[in-house]
């Protein structure tokens, strides 16, 4: 997972994430990371529109966006 959150980070390129909210409900979004530490991860995404700064543990999955295949 932290290999995805990486790529998005470094590529500036948009990744799915699954994760639990602040209620523990699971959301599924496409979003590019804008900065990751040891701790916490904060995105951005489109839909809805915003930042979140999220608790690594609270991430459950991270892959690539449809249609990306990281060629570049």
């Amino acid at each position: 997972m932290e290999r995805f959150l990486r790529y998005s980070l470094e590529k500036q390129r948009g990744i799915r994430l699954i994760f639990l909210n602040d209620e523990g409900v699971m959301k599924q979004v496409n979003a590019q990371v804008l900065a990751l530490d040891a701790s916490q991860v904060r995105f951005a995404c489109l839909r809805p529109k915003g930042e979140w700064t999220l608790p690594l543990e609270r991430i459950l999955s991270a892959d690539y966006r449809r249609g990306d295949e990281a060629q570049d």
